[in-house]
């Protein structure tokens, strides 16, 4: 209401580590947030050094979250995630898969895919973002598709693209008969676009419970939720435990997966 309200996003990378920095050595005061994505736990592990410290940050609340996928072509014989890793079985030499840059949540869950179900000579190949990765796949390139859904899905609906498999932890409701990856027998296999929002450690408690309330009460809208919906995105109002909880957690399977896949720090 005083229209002193700062909103610091991060996107990954190296700009989004510099945007972080200033948000944690901003003035604690409630007007300076900051909108993070996965990359805020990835971050930790994939470079030598950052401007900030996890404990720099106190969460406010989960907003939306978008799963990723993993999509072949229409013509591709396998209808199902286990089929695609019996071809890639079969012909390890002749099957890789695009991902966007590396540190993402799709390109890390392409390692976490390859470690557990023993496929090391799946390649990645890696892009500047999701839509050129599909347009690998579409022009043939690659066998399979590591990525977020938006880019996917209007090849999907369209019938180029074969979704196998959505990684949230539910189903996408324009894709009612795609499984998700537990579903199709991947225990605990989520992963996605997740948005929350953080404030400077030392911000008042008073001010980030407000935060929080407020921006939960939002979320409640039906505008709101359909203007995700149409972007991607399932609501995702919870709390600030169960957002730091499922940031926690992150941090320590993305380390897990960085170093099991030998990822250079950047």
């Amino acid at each position: 209401s005083t229209g002193k309200t700062f909103i610091v996003e991060n996107r990954g990378g190296a700009g989004g580590n510099i945007g972080m920095g200033y948000a944690a050595k901003a003035e604690p005061d409630g007007y300076t947030i900051m909108l993070i994505t996965n990359a805020f736990s990835a971050n930790v592990s994939l470079y030598h050094e950052i401007p900030y410290k996890t404990s720099d940050f106190v969460p406010i609340c989960e907003l939306a979250s978008s799963p990723n996928t993993f999509t072949v072509k229409a013509d591709m014989p396998a209808k199902t995630m286990k089929e695609f890793v019996a071809l890639a079985r079969a012909n390890p030499d002749k099957y890789n898969c695009a991902t966007p840059p590396i540190g993402t949540s799709s390109q890390l869950q392409l390692e976490y895919f390859k470690t557990i179900e023993k496929l090391p000579k799946l390649s990645d190949v890696v892009f500047k973002g999701g839509g050129d990765a599909i347009t690998a796949l579409l022009g043939g390139n690659v066998q399979l598709s590591s990525g977020s859904l938006p880019p996917a899905l209007p090849h999907i609906k369209a019938g180029t693209l074969r979704c196998l498999a959505v990684t949230g932890d539910q189903r996408w409701p324009e894709m009612p008969n795609v499984p998700t990856m537990v579903e199709a027998g991947y225990k605990e296999f989520v992963f996605g676009v997740d948005c929350a929002l953080l404030a400077p450690a030392k911000t008042p408690p008073a001010a980030v419970k407000w935060l929080e309330t407020e921006t939960l009460k939002v979320l409640k809208s039906k505008d709101i939720q359909d203007k995700l919906n149409k972007a991607g995105f399932i609501v995702r109002a919870q709390g600030a435990d169960a957002c730091w909880k499922r940031v926690t957690h992150e941090i320590t399977l993305f380390r897990d997966i960085i170093e099991t896949a030998h990822i250079k720090k950047m």
